[in-house]
């Protein structure tokens, strides 16, 4: 039924192929890491408490699925849930919620969200985050995601790296 050959082909075509992945994946970390702006670009404008206000269906691509679904229903709606700040600041926030209804209901139950509000200096617009984090622990957070993305892909090489100077194995051999 299934040849051992035949298996180790295609194990080598898979390892490649996620070898690529890994290189792109590194890549694409380090220019994410690259864009984070640092820790005194934000002005920290302090805690405000959001309250729900409004919950709309949105459409964004379809990134689920297999590739067929994908194609022929190439955009799927979302709710998301919008927040106002009190205080008339003209803060806002949005989150997604998984349905219209359990968006209601949080509108219904007046329940608030406390976010911390970061100014972005240069491009004259704002962020919110977690109460608990600052600008320097956002920023190293976030530096902290790519870095270990980067890691975990040098890794893979690495290893890939090593088996294939181990085993003497050229390119022809890998993709025939």
């Amino acid at each position: 039924m299934f040849s051992l050959s035949g298996i180790r082909s295609v194990l080598r075509k898979f390892c490649f192929l996620l070898a690529l992945t890994a290189a792109c994946m590194a890549g694409v970390a380090v220019w994410k890491y690259l864009q984070v702006l640092p820790a005194d670009s934000y002005t920290d404008e302090g805690i405000y408490e959001f309250t729900p206000y409004e919950v709309l269906p949105v459409t964004v691509k379809n990134t689920s699925g297999n590739r067929q679904s994908r194609r022929t229903q190439p955009v799927k709606t979302v709710y998301m849930l919008y927040y106002r700040a009190s205080g008339g600041s003209g803060y806002r926030w949005s989150r997604e919620v998984v349905t219209k209804s359990m968006g209601q209901n949080l509108i219904a139950e007046g329940k608030t969200a406390e976010r911390r509000v970061l100014s972005i200096i240069r491009q004259n617009t704002y962020i919110t985050i977690e109460p608990e984090l600052t600008a320097e622990s956002y920023t190293a957070g976030l530096r902290r995601r790519f870095i270990l993305q980067f890691s975990a892909c040098i890794v893979y090489l690495l290893f890939y790296g090593g088996f294939l100077a181990r085993k003497r194995v050229t390119f022809e051999e890998i993709v025939s």
